[in-house]
């Protein structure tokens, strides 16, 4: 358990992967934030969960989904509750994950996040350095918005 210590709020954190086969709880936290990612089967999922008062229900607050390729994984959808962006759940979230995967995390953030993720340790990568199949989606994903990057955690 960590906890947050920010002026405005005291927040008992629990970061952990998403072992449930059924992703139910994670897709809803998602749809609450009004973002449009959802976890599936062939995922990791890695949370951040909050436990609420009186209770012993923990309630996710961030939640970041990675897509297995051979010998690299895929970062995806990571998001923070609206309500607590910028306390230091996102980079907390990441350094968990970080610690629990041993190969190389690609991203495609958009610039805006760009600071965010060097602070969390990924560096820019060059399109040519990407595996194919990555290259391939970078492009798609590209065509829909200029404003993304590529990063990489290795």
């Amino acid at each position: 358990m960590t906890q947050l210590n920010n002026p405005e709020f005291t927040l008992a954190v629990e970061f952990k992967e998403w072992h449930e086969s059924n992703f139910r709880v994670v897709n809803k936290f998602y749809k609450s934030q009004n973002h449009k990612g959802r976890a599936s089967g062939d995922e990791r999922v890695f949370i951040a969960q909050k436990r609420c008062e009186n209770s012993h229900q923990l309630n996710i607050i961030a939640a970041v989904r990675l897509v297995r390729y051979q010998g690299y994984y895929w970062l995806r959808s990571l998001y923070v509750e609206k309500s607590i962006q910028g306390n230091n759940v996102g980079s907390l979230l990441l350094s968990f994950l970080n610690q629990n995967i041993q190969q190389t995390i690609h991203c495609f953030p958009y610039i805006h996040l760009k600071r965010f993720y060097q602070n969390c340790g990924y560096s820019l990568t060059k399109l040519n350095d990407l595996p194919l199949p990555l290259q391939q989606l970078h492009q798609r994903y590209s065509t829909k918005s200029d404003r993304i990057l590529i990063m990489s955690h290795l």
